[in-house]
């Protein structure tokens, strides 16, 4: 990971990354795209969702999923919300303007690289992790095969706004300490209440009727006491899967394992781990 932060700095930049631009509604919007060398055809897509106020530059600089694209053969997108009123960046998870953009810009990159649109998955992290559950209440075209929020919530009014059409795998990793939403749900300020981590995990799991296959707890690896449990589900008939990664006084951030960070896992290694599951 290090070698590759290295190389990659400082071309972060170049035409490899972008920024790209794609017209949507007449706006133009910006992406950053990663296609590893010798792609295969039908290879999958993740898109992963920055926070509020970020960009797909620093979302990618973040994950760093592009190590993991090159290591296991993805391509990985990195879309910027739009400036709001307030002039920061929002994704729009009440309407449907982002979800249509999402999707005609897959549609644009899968027919340029020959991507597999029965491959396409969806992170984020915090306001980038409640559009990925806004994709998964409102998406019409069963366009995402799974979604992993990270450090996001889920609002009240996406269990009103849209139902959803189908089931989809669900990865939740979500910090007890985490000081911009509260574990066990709340209400935030000029948005409204949101659900308890847990009540969100049980809402994905009944929705995609699975029945308990087994839980178990990292290894502490920094030996900080800091442990994360972790709870999967599963439908046995349709396979879909339901998982929960409860990082125990973990923050409001981008888990990761040292240097980098100081937990016991690095998020996007788990994330497309679920993921790739899902794709074989």
């Amino acid at each position: 990971k290090i070698i590759f932060i290295l190389l990659f700095i400082p071309t972060i930049g170049t035409s490899q990354n972008g920024p790209f631009y794609f017209i949507h509604n007449n706006i133009q919007r910006e992406y950053y795209l990663h296609i590893p060398n010798n792609l295969p055809a039908n290879s999958p897509i993740v898109y992963v969702l920055h926070g509020w106020g970020g960009n797909g530059y620093s979302i990618m600089s973040t994950s760093a999923f592009n190590i993991l694209a090159d290591q296991n053969n993805f391509a990985v997108c990195y879309p910027t919300a739009l400036n709001a009123s307030s002039g920061i960046t929002e994704w729009d998870i009440y309407g449907l303007s982002d979800l249509n953009f999402l999707k005609e810009l897959n549609d644009s990159l899968s027919l340029t690289h020959q991507l597999d649109l029965n491959k396409v998955f969806a992170t984020g992290f915090s306001y980038g992790g409640e559009m990925c559950y806004h994709i998964a209440t409102c998406q019409q075209s069963n366009l995402f095969a799974a979604i992993a929020p990270l450090g996001g919530a889920m609002w009240d009014f996406m269990t009103i706004n849209c139902i959803p059409t189908t089931n989809i795998p669900v990865l939740i990793l979500n910090g007890t300490n985490d000081n911009e939403f509260n574990y066990n749900g709340g209400y935030y300020p000029g948005v409204g209440y949101y659900l308890a981590v847990d009540s969100t995990f049980s809402y994905w799991k009944n929705h995609n009727s699975c029945s308990f296959e087994t839980s178990y707890t990292l290894p502490d690896i920094n030996n900080d006491n800091n442990l994360t449990e972790v709870r999967k589900y599963k439908n046995a008939i349709t396979g879909n899967q339901v998982w929960l990664y409860k990082v125990n006084n973990g923050l409001h951030e981008w888990f990761d394992v040292a240097p980098w960070g100081t937990d016991d896992f690095w998020a996007s290694e788990e994330i497309w781990n679920f993921f790739n599951q899902i794709n074989n």
